[in-house]
């Protein structure tokens, strides 16, 4: 297995190519605006073929080329809604050219407690509200998709239209929380880390959690 990551689109949304060298298959999760043509151009050199499309959450910043790869698209349920762009904030639109976005014709609805294997990799799939309504953890046997749920040193805002403080406080005190310290955090913004430096350090989760 090897992940590949990089960040696209005028919020610097990372983008992770996760692909599986024994199969030549490769799953893409949140491609952001631009996404498309360096997956693309990485893909052809690797001779890896997209198989499926992961969404964190169904943030603009994180799915705007989905649509492009014509593949089979996953996303919590509770985000599906937004998938068209038309919930985007205004002053999005243009930075994303969102009147020219893909649709995504092959959905894939997911809930909290989901096995998924693709590309001969499996996840479980974890429901981790309040950045957005579907935000969810992708867990991997070796590292953790975390989308906009936990960064290095921060979490995701909750002072967006569709996101709700308590729920991002109860994902902080369960899933985030339940977490293995050995496992890796690939976060939709910023660098990589792992939970154990964030239980150790990160302000957000410690006084999520305080007194455990």
């Amino acid at each position: 297995m090897q992940i590949t990551g990089f960040a696209a689109g005028p919020l610097q949304t990372n983008c992770y190519i996760v692909s599986n060298e024994d199969t030549g298959e490769a799953v893409v999760v949140d491609p952001s605006y631009g996404a498309h043509a360096r997956v693309e151009k990485f893909c052809a050199a690797e001779n890896l073929t997209v198989v499926a499309i992961i969404l964190t959450h169904g943030h603009i910043d994180h799915i705007r080329d989905a649509g492009i790869f014509g593949v089979e698209t996953f996303i919590h349920t509770d985000d599906a809604f937004m998938l068209d762009g038309a919930v985007a904030t205004e002053w999005l639109r243009v930075p994303f050219d969102i009147d020219n976005m893909e649709p995504i014709a092959n959905l894939t609805e997911v809930t909290g407690g989901k096995q998924v294997t693709l590309a001969g990799m499996d996840f479980t799939v974890r429901h981790a509200p309040g950045h957005s309504p579907g935000s969810a953890l992708w867990i991997h046997d070796d590292f953790v998709l975390a989308g906009d749920v936990i960064f290095q040193g921060s979490i995701g805002r909750t002072d967006l239209p569709y996101s709700d403080e308590e729920a991002m406080q109860a994902s902080l005190r369960g899933p985030v929380w339940e977490i293995e310290d050995r496992l890796p955090l690939l976060p939709g913004h910023g660098p990589t880390t792992t939970m154990a430096h964030e239980r150790a350090t990160n302000p957000y989760l410690r006084a999520a959690n305080q007194g455990r």
